[in-house]
Parts: C-alpha cells; sequence; structure tokens
C-alpha cells in the first residue's frame, strides 16, 4: 500500500481564499496526497512578517513538503521571506508558480525553494516531486534529476541546495551562489533559444539582458531599494546603475515598500 504524504500549502498575501477551497475539494478525493492550509502568521505569532518562515521552521516539520503559491503580487513578499528564513534543514518548500518567469524562478531556487510546479497544480505531480525531495534528503548521495522542466533540469537541481541570507554569506558564499545562478540562467535560456531556432546574436542578447534584470532585483533587494548603496555593491557608478535600472523598467519603490513592511 502506497503511503499518503502530508503537505502544508501555506496561504501567502492574496492566496488565502482558493488556497482554502483548492485544499478542501483535492482532500475530498481521498488521494495520497492530504493538503493542511496553513497561515504563517499563526505558525509564528509574534514574529515580524521577515521572519515568519524561520520560526515556523519547526511547526512545519510534522509535513512531509510545503507549497508556497506565488504570483506577481506576492513574489517580492516570498522573496524576502525565503531570504531570512535561513540555511538551516527544514520541510521541503515547493513553490507553486503563477505567471512567473524564468529568472524570477531561478531566484527562488537560489533562495531556498527545493523545487517548483506550476500552475494549476496537480496533486499527483506534486507527491511525485515530494516523494523525489524525501528520498534526495536521505544521507546516501542522490543522482541529480533526469529532468522534467526540459534541457536545463541538471542546473536547476544544481540551485536547490538552501543557502543562507545575503548579509551572513561570506564573499565566497555569495559569489558561488551567483556563479551557479548564472550557470543555470544561461542554461535555461540557451535551451529555450535552440528549440526556437533563435539566432546566435539575438539569443546571446536575450541572456544578457535576462541576467541584467535579474541582477538589478536581487541588488535591490538586498539594499532595501537604496540605489545608492546597490550601485556601490555592484561596483557601478549610480548613473550607470540608474541607467541600467530605467532600461528594464525596474522601480525600487518595491523593495523599499517590502521593507517598510517588515
Amino acid at each position: 500500500m502506497r503511503e499518503t504524504l502530508d503537505c502544508a500549502v501555506l496561504m501567502t498575501p492574496g492566496h488565502e481564499a482558493w488556497v482554502q477551497d483548492w485544499a478542501g475539494r483535492q482532500n475530498d478525493q481521498q488521494g495520497r496526497l492530504r493538503l493542511y492550509p496553513q497561515a504563517l502568521s499563526e505558525l509564528a505569532s509574534g514574529a515580524p512578517d521577515t521572519r515568519l518562515l524561520a520560526r515556523a521552521r519547526l511547526a512545519l516539520r510534522r509535513f512531509d513538503g510545503c507549497l508556497v503559491p506565488v504570483a506577481p503580487a506576492s513574489l517580492s513578499w516570498v522573496r524576502t521571506v525565503l531570504a531570512n528564513a535561513g540555511s538551516e534543514p527544514r520541510t521541503p518548500l515547493v513553490a507553486l508558480v503563477f505567471d512567473i518567469t524564468a529568472p524570477a524562478i531561478l531566484d527562488l531556487l537560489a533562495l531556498g525553494a527545493a523545487d517548483f510546479i506550476r500552475a494549476p497544480a496537480c496533486p499527483d505531480e506534486l507527491r511525485a516531486r515530494l516523494l523525489r525531495l524525501r528520498r534526495a534528503a536521505r544521507p546516501a548521495a542522490a543522482p541529480a534529476p533526469s529532468g522534467t522542466q526540459g534541457g536545463a533540469a541538471g542546473a536547476l537541481y544544481a540551485l536547490r541546495e538552501p543557502v543562507a541570507p545575503y548579509g551572513a554569506r561570506t564573499g565566497t558564499r555569495r559569489a558561488a551562489t551567483r556563479a551557479r545562478l548564472e550557470s543555470a540562467l544561461a542554461a535555461l535560456h540557451a535551451q529555450e533559444a535552440a528549440q526556437a531556432d533563435e539566432p546566435f546574436r539575438q539569443a546571446k542578447a536575450r541572456v544578457v539582458e535576462g541576467f541584467e534584470r535579474e541582477y538589478l532585483r536581487r541588488a535591490l533587494s538586498r539594499h532595501a531599494g537604496n540605489v545608492a548603496q546597490a550601485a556601490r555593491a555592484a561596483s557601478k557608478h549610480r548613473r550607470a546603475f540608474w541607467a541600467l535600472m530605467r532600461k528594464h523598467r525596474i522601480d525600487a519603490a518595491p523593495y523599499r515598500n517590502a521593507a517598510d513592511s517588515s
């Protein structure tokens, strides 16, 4: 008889209503995956928003996995929570992504998400991924997955290891994480370009633009939207940093708002 897995479903901002309804409908089918809607504010009562996931770690350990819905409107919040969750062992987090770009998904993986699935979620697929993560967490070394998300799955697997918050990393750790992110991003874009028979120059320009956008977003996130500090950390003149932000239509305000709400 196959085992039943228990999965927490976090009610991230903007997802509270549908999570309750979806989990109830899936549980009524009595499958081999049981879904439990969870409010982080209740699991970590009294903790600041940025530390909710870190404080809820013990409460979530009774589950086999944790599903985290992520949409464009909640992406910044989820990033902040993951970045402050720490790198200690925890229940595997699977991001359920709604209209999220590939660079943003890679960022979530680099910040500590163990895997991702795209909405609408398939319970059987989620259960299969949780089983794989469970096997990979065993003491014996687990092989890299054969890849169900395309030719860049090997690069995505390399990013599954949870990482510490930016402020706690050494320069070597930060450089290694950035190198893995760049490699995975390049691999993903290169594979997409090859499938579409995209010209080399055009594919290269797209990869560079994707890296620039993601670098800017991560820099602004680390420095709470302070452009001067982000530019200084990037070893770029503030005007040049502003020019890149205008080029990619990136606004610093959301990163300041995320910091103010923490």
